[in-house]
């Protein structure tokens, strides 16, 4: 969940520069890759996004405009039309305590989404806040918080074994576990439960943490403190009930203000179209104020959702059928 910014501002931007966005987006893309002297590609083409009747199935029905952008020929000239657009915001900046970002709320945060500024008008606010899918492809194993598995791409590439061991426990017995694996893991389950301050250094105001500096650098000790011992176990009953009652509340919280799919309300690709609101993608569904997203959202904590196991459970031919003949037998259990 986040907040885009005001469209209005952007636009005043772009009158105020003579470029629009998206060439100050392929201009600043051109200084990123650099001078490539075997690259002839002359212009860049971008789908403009539309609200559909669709919801977030695209299809040949789909209104698509486009917009086709030269690509600098040079770095400096690159870095020129990225100036140009910058100095766009002179004297219509003022929006320097509108947060870029407003997702930091869904963790133990000081401050709530109430207080935060907007200097756009309050429709534009709604139509600001947005739910995204993201796709997780790092994986990692923690085995009884003793070893560390890792992933660096498509295979198991690193294990961890940690001699230096501290007092734990698990499923309610006292248990000696690594201190790396250990910590780590309850890390994690806090950052999904949002039981770990935000992590901002944007503006020079917020102050830098141990966990936002690299090695060398040392993490601060966190075992004892009160949102470490609420997941030191990780088989205890308090844990347990923790998560899911984290993941139902989120869950009941997005499937409210943005219906995301996948979801077990959606058993048939009947209630699919039925479901999914006519809106841009992740976008507010229709109907819903400003006041009762902000109150839904400000209830998020973490990122943990409930998986949702029976969607499209009840189409069987994507589980029968002569065309998964042949096909290891396992691969329905992951769609």
């Amino acid at each position: 969940m986040d907040r885009l910014g005001p469209d209005s501002f952007i636009k005043k931007m772009e009158a105020n520069s003579g470029v629009t966005f998206h060439q100050a987006q392929v201009a600043l893309s051109r200084q990123w890759i650099g001078q490539d002297p075997e690259n002839t590609q002359e212009t860049v083409t971008i789908a403009i996004p539309e609200a559909t009747t669709e919801g977030i199935v695209q299809s040949d029905k789909t209104p698509q405009k486009t917009e086709t952008v030269p690509i600098p020929k040079t770095t400096e000239e690159a870095a020129d039309i990225v100036r140009r657009f910058e100095a766009g915001a002179r004297g219509i900046r003022g929006d320097e305590e509108v947060a870029d970002s407003v997702a930091q709320h869904m963790l133990n945060d000081e401050t709530s989404l109430w207080k935060e500024r907007w200097l756009g008008t309050e429709e534009e606010e709604l139509n600001s806040y947005i739910s995204e899918l993201l796709y997780i492809h790092s994986k990692v194993m923690i085995v009884d918080d003793d070893r560390v598995i890792g992933d660096g791409d498509s295979e198991i590439c690193l294990v961890v074994e940690d001699d230096d061991k501290i007092e734990s426990y698990m499923d309610g017995k006292p248990h000696r576990a690594g201190r790396f694996a250990a910590t780590l893991r309850r890390k994690l389950y806090r950052e999904h439960l949002g039981l770990i301050e935000p992590q901002t250094a944007t503006n020079g105001h917020h102050p830098v943490t141990s966990f936002m500096r690299p090695a060398p650098h040392h993490n601060d000790d966190e075992t004892g403190t009160e949102q470490d011992r609420l997941v030191m176990d990780p088989l205890a009953d308090e844990t347990l009930i923790l998560l899911r009652k984290t993941a139902t509340e989120n869950r009941n919280i997005f499937t409210e203000l943005f219906r995301p799919v996948p979801t077990n309300l959606v058993r048939s690709w009947a209630a699919y179209d039925n479901y999914v609101p006519k809106v841009k993608s992740g976008h507010v569904v229709p109907g819903i104020d400003l006041a009762r997203v902000k109150e839904r959202l400000s209830a998020v904590r973490g990122a943990l959702v409930e998986c949702p196991l029976d969607f499209l459970i009840d189409d069987k031919e994507f589980v029968t059928g002569p065309e998964w003949k042949g096909l290891n037998p396992t691969l329905p259990i992951y769609i």
